[in-house]
Order: structure tokens, then C-alpha cells, then sequence
């Protein structure tokens, strides 16, 4: 007699558990595709809810100081946005000049590779031609001879037009600033609300216990990302000053835009220093028209990047509890995918409440653990 074949995973699995999972697979798939078709709406209120809590340290200060939240909530929106005014007022001339600054910088960049270009042609402006050429063998033999005395004319439309490229960055500067101004009203919204949505999420849960696990939660999420915004901003401002002065010490032009834009940019992980490198490379070869001076820029940069990046934040995110590289990098990816640039900027105080999450329930455990450093 033959032994019967051993069972399948399939077989041995019970039958109610293979739906479940692919129950989850579907739900996993349904809640990525709403994340990505939603984002217009779910962006403006991920960033309200951050800026939320990095200002709610500041309401408290006046509450403590015996003045009403009603009263302080605008008190202190009015100030930020009068500092922000000021500031702006006061870059305003070196912004000016900046922009001013970039149709020449485009012009030289265009001629330094035209002229980097001529000479002998390479590799792969061999290819371009010989590609061209076929291209031109293969329309000649599909399209028909033209009668005797009479001239072929073939129309070509322009491949770019700038009315149409000023239009759509109109419509994208007031989509943009209308997404702020929602910002600001929802922002506006949470600090004079307080803790009643907190208090909510509690008095919703059922039992005791998870009352209690809720309580812990919303106070892990408070504290990781209250600190993690903390060490941003600190960081920030370090990298900006430190742009500023070692541009002024070069004499690179505009020095306190570029101070600005690095302490902005470098919020961004990865994509935001590679942009600022580049692109004060390019900003120190149109003013000193020299290659070394480019290549020295973008090295003082690196450098500046090195030592945010190796030094001062894991120092200042090891105080908050920071996850590991892999887990940051593979949220920078998902994030980024989902929702561009703001994913990218918003990558990685959505996995650290993720994670301060996954710490307080059972059956999340082994996430926490993956992101844990």
C-alpha cells in the first residue's frame, strides 16, 4: 500500500483563516488607494495636526500665564505669521535679486554644455545621430513622393510654449495657497479645540482597559511627535545659520536665501540635500564662472549635509526615540510614492506615531519592532 501524500499548507491551514488574509490583503490595497486618491484633503490635515502639536507646547505657556485659549490661539497665530512677514520683509531685496538671477543662470548653464559639447562627438552623440538619420531614411520611405513642382512642407508644432507652462504654474501657486490658507484654518480649529477630540477617542472606547491603552497612546503620540518637531526645528535653524554664514564667508550672493531654502530643504531627507548641493553648484559656477569654485561649493555642502545627516540628528533624534535607517528609507519610499513631496516631508513623523501606536497594542508588536532602532 502507498502512503498517503502529506497535506499542503493549504490543507492544514483552516479554511477560515485563508479568507481572513486575504480579507487583510484586500483592506491593505483598499486603504492605499484611498491614501492616494485622497491626498488633496488627507495632506492639509496630516500637516494641521503636526503644526498643531509643535504650537501647542506655546498655548499652554499662555494659558499658564492666565490668558484664555480663545484669546491666545489667535494672539499667537497673528505673531507667528507677523515673524514670518518680517523675515520675508527683510530677504526681500536678496529673493528679488535671486530671482532676477535665474534666466542668466539658466542662459550660462545652457552655453557652458553647448560648449562643453563641441569638439569631437562622443559615444552618445554618435547614437543620437545615427538615430536621426534612421529616423529620417524611415520617413522618407513611408511618406509619398510629392508631384513634379511641388514642395513637400511638413508643420511642426513647438514642442513648448511658455503660456502654457506660466499657466499651469499660476494654477499651481493657487492651488498651493489656497491649501494653506486651510492649513492655517484648521490649524486655527485644533489649538482652540484643545483636548476635546482626545477626550472623544476616549469616552468612544468600550472597555476600561482600553480606555486606558488609548490614554497611554495618545500621550506616546503626543510626546514622539511634540520631541520629533522640536529636533527638527532645532536642526533646521542649525543648518541654516551654518549655510548662511559659510556662503557669506565664500561670497556666494543671496547667502541669506540660500540659508533659508537649506534650512526648508533639509527637512526633506535625502531629496532636500541633494537639491540644495546641485543646485548651489550651479548658483557658484554662473557668479564665479569657474568649475572649481562650483566643485568647492557643493563639497563646503556635502560637508554641511555629512555632518546634519551622520551627526547632529541621529544625536537629536536618539533623544526622541528615532527608528532605524531601513524603516526611515523604506517610509521616505512608500511616502514619497503616495503623495510626492509632502510624503516625503511627512514620512517620518507619520511612522513615528505609527510606531509609538504599535508599541501600546499586543497584536502590533512586530511592527514596532521593525521600526525600532
Amino acid at each position: 500500500m502507498f502512503a498517503s501524500p502529506l497535506p499542503t499548507v493549504d490543507a492544514v491551514q483552516p479554511a477560515a483563516e485563508r479568507p481572513s488574509r486575504r480579507w487583510r490583503i484586500v483592506q491593505t490595497l483598499a486603504v492605499i488607494t484611498a491614501l492616494w486618491a485622497g491626498q488633496v484633503v488627507l495632506i492639509p490635515i496630516v500637516l494641521s495636526i503636526l503644526i498643531s502639536y509643535a504650537l501647542e507646547p506655546l498655548v499652554s505657556r499662555l494659558e499658564r500665564w492666565h490668558m484664555r485659549r480663545a484669546l491666545a490661539v489667535p494672539i499667537l497665530l497673528i505673531a507667528l505669521l507677523a515673524a514670518g512677514g518680517a523675515g520675508a520683509y527683510v530677504l526681500r531685496g536678496e529673493a528679488v535679486a535671486f530671482v532676477d538671477r535665474l534666466p542668466t543662470a539658466a542662459h550660462t548653464v545652457a552655453r557652458a554644455i553647448q560648449d562643453a559639447t563641441r569638439g569631437t562627438p562622443g559615444t552618445v552623440s554618435k547614437v543620437q545621430a545615427a538615430a536621426r538619420e534612421l529616423e529620417l531614411a524611415a520617413r522618407g520611405a513611408t511618406q509619398k513622393r510629392a508631384p513634379d513642382g511641388i514642395t513637400a512642407v511638413r508643420i511642426e508644432e513647438p514642442t513648448f510654449k511658455w503660456s502654457d507652462w506660466l499657466r499651469q504654474g499660476s494654477y499651481g501657486a493657487m492651488g498651493f495657497a489656497a491649501q494653506m490658507f486651510a492649513v492655517l484654518c484648521l490649524v486655527y480649529y485644533l489649538l482652540a479645540a484643545g483636548d476635546m477630540y482626545k477626550r472623544k477617542l476616549v469616552r468612544i472606547v468600550p472597555t476600561l482597559s482600553d480606555k486606558k491603552t488609548t490614554v497611554e497612546i495618545l500621550a506616546e503620540v503626543d510626546r514622539q511627535i511634540e520631541r520629533f518637531l522640536l529636533a527638527r526645528v532645532a536642526i533646521s535653524l542649525i543648518v541654516g545659520v551654518a549655510m548662511w554664514l559659510a556662503f557669506r564667508l565664500i561670497g556666494v550672493e543671496e547667502a541669506g536665501v540660500w540659508g533659508v531654502a537649506s534650512a526648508v530643504l533639509f527637512a526633506i531627507p535625502i531629496v532636500g540635500p541633494a537639491l540644495v548641493i546641485a543646485a548651489a553648484a550651479i548658483a557658484a559656477f554662473v557668479q564665479f564662472g569657474s568649475v572649481t569654485m562650483a566643485a568647492g561649493v557643493a563639497a563646503l555642502c556635502v560637508v554641511i549635509a555629512a555632518a546634519e545627516g551622520n551627526f547632529l540628528a541621529p544625536w537629536l533624534m536618539s533623544r526622541v526615540g528615532a527608528m532605524n535607517a531601513v524603516a526611515v528609507f523604506v517610509s521616505l519610499m512608500f511616502w514619497g510614492w503616495i503623495w510626492g513631496a509632502w510624503g516625503l516631508l511627512l514620512a517620518v513623523p507619520i511612522t513615528a506615531a505609527a510606531k509609538a501606536v504599535c508599541e501600546r497594542i499586543p497584536d502590533l508588536f512586530a511592527f514596532a519592532e521593525l521600526l525600532k532602532e
